[in-house]
């Protein structure tokens, strides 16, 4: 099978994401509507506890196996490249079913001294079983990111998310209305299921592929060394993810406990909470679709290349994706200043959504940025950078969400949020500059779009003001509005020579399959 260009690969992910994004954003709108404002907020802290328990599971591990296997493949080593694979296997293994036992076994005790309320119990215990299947999952992903057969993981994802969705429909309503209790448990019956479907879909893929390769003559590393170079890479990812998990837990127990303080009621304090984490956020990283897939098949594509001394093709390669991530930002600027009202309650039918969206919406850029900066840095080995951006954020916002959210409130909250992505971004995107060397073209990346941005606004609501005068749903309204923003931006762009027809050649040219086959194939197991 031939593996796929750069862009091939992100376009299929990015359709994947896109597909597992509406899929989940069906998902939180059901559960929100199931479980109500107050009932969302606790969600958002038993899966604060969850995702932490998966990030000191399976934390590196993608990132480890992608890096390691895409550069043993460039230089011809399968056979370092399979004992890899079996070495991060069993590490996973062990490491993912061990966090599991404890987070099943003392979930009462989570539950109450750190959520605060028992009723997480049930949920916790769970959401538990599913921890090794995701871990070990994330080890297929990397490896078929490394090999650029990258349909394999995003048919996973896709059916994962058909499961889930199709599962908590049937346990939500069938439990829900014995408790918030059941309708936890519900939940996480219905995420653990979907991993293990995902999990055996993605094995069956892998020891198919494995027949593919052929040995070399190349003397493999020792099983020491691999576990070295597998730690040298996966610790620092870890440890930024451990260090922002713990801290992210600790910020989502001082939000509400500072929500009350400030003097908002418990209810509404969780409601507020549920609102911004679990229905706004989703919402601003939806349209980063395209910009996550980009990040995941560049830290293998940076990897390669840069193992290869191929400097003058990673300068070129981070030079468009940073010009088509400004591009996307200030789209999606316009997008949710314009139109947050609309969206709200099209998607949630709450009027405060909007709000809190048009608030957040000038940090798109920073956030969307920081996507793709962490992913080429990591494929560039700057790890260590990148953990030390993160614990640098993580203080800022936990000391802020301390002092500042007892005397602001809301507002307090919501702008430590826009702070801390402006600091990150700007950490990671000075060091990328730092490293590659690469000059920032400030009009055609940045000015002209932004102005190109307002103008299709203008346009689009003078057009819809006058032209259709047909009376529409808010749906219907929104989508039109959306889209014809979209094509007028798209045009103004090229009329600007923002975009150009290299650009679109450079397009093309990433879509056609890749020329090199990645070599040496790995015998069967």
């Amino acid at each position: 099978m031939k593996s796929q260009g750069l862009i091939a690969n992100t376009l299929i992910l990015t359709i994947a994401s896109f597909i597992t994004r509406i899929i989940g954003m069906i998902s939180i709108v059901y559960i929100s509507n199931a479980l109500g404002p107050e009932g969302m907020g606790l969600y958002q802290l038993i899966m604060s506890i969850y995702i932490m328990a998966v990030i000191f599971a399976s934390a590196g591990i993608s990132v480890s196996v992608s890096k390691l296997v895409a550069e043993e493949l460039s230089q011809n080593n399968p056979q370092n490249a399979k004992r890899i694979m079996t070495t991060i296997f069993i590490f996973a293994g062990l490491l993912s079913s061990l966090i599991s036992f404890i987070l099943f076994s003392f979930a009462p005790q989570i539950a109450t001294l750190f959520i605060k309320d028992a009723r997480a119990s049930l949920g916790l215990k769970a959401l538990a079983l599913s921890i090794p299947f995701m871990a070990l999952s994330s080890c297929f992903k990397g490896y078929f990111y490394a090999v650029k057969t990258v349909l394999k993981p995003a048919s996973a994802d896709v059916l994962e998310q058909f499961v889930k969705l199709g599962l908590i429909i049937l346990l939500v309503n069938l439990w829900a209305p014995k408790g918030l209790s059941y309708a936890y448990v519900a939940i996480g019956l219905a995420m653990t299921i979907g991993e293990m479907v995902s999990w055996s879909y993605m094995l069956a893929f892998y020891i198919g592929d494995q027949c593919r390769y052929q040995p070399s003559s190349k003397t493999p590393t020792s099983t020491k060394g691999i576990m070295f170079r597998i730690l040298a890479i996966g610790l620092p990812v870890a440890a930024i993810a451990y260090i922002g998990s713990i801290f992210m837990s600790v910020e989502n127990v001082l939000i509400p406990i500072g929500l009350k303080k400030f003097g908002t009621s418990p209810e509404a304090s969780m409601s507020l909470y549920g609102m911004v984490k679990g229905m706004v956020l989703p919402i601003l990283f939806f349209p980063a679709a395209f910009l996550t897939a980009f990040s995941t098949t560049l830290i293998p594509e940076i990897a390669r290349a840069n193992v290869l001394k191929h400097y003058k093709r990673v300068r070129y390669t981070t030079q468009r994706v940073l010009q088509f991530t400004f591009i996307l930002s200030i789209l999606i600027v316009s997008l949710f200043m314009n139109y947050s009202h609309e969206i709200g309650i099209v998607v949630y039918k709450n009027t405060q959504i909007g709000y809190i969206l048009k608030t957040l919406a000038l940090i798109v850029p920073f956030m969307y940025i920081e996507v793709v900066a962490d992913g080429i840095l990591k494929g560039l080995g700057e790890q260590v950078s990148c953990l030390r951006y993160s614990i640098i954020d993580s203080i800022f916002r936990v000391s802020m969400i301390y002092f500042l959210i007892p005397v602001k409130g809301i507002s307090a909250f919501l702008s430590i949020m826009i702070i801390s992505n402006i600091l990150t971004s700007s950490l990671n995107f000075n060091r990328l500059l730092e490293v590659t060397k690469i000059d920032i073209e400030l009009l055609k990346w940045i000015i002209k779009p932004a102005l190109s941005a307002i103008l299709a606004g203008i346009l689009t609501k003078l057009l819809m003001r006058y032209l259709f005068t047909v009376p529409l749903t808010l749906l219907y309204e929104l989508i039109i509005d959306i889209g014809l923003t979209t094509s007028l931006y798209l045009l103004l762009l090229f009329l600007a020579e923002c975009l150009t027809l290299s650009d679109v050649d450079w397009l093309k040219k990433s879509l056609l399959p890749s020329k090199q086959q990645n070599a040496q194939k790995i015998t069967c197991m």
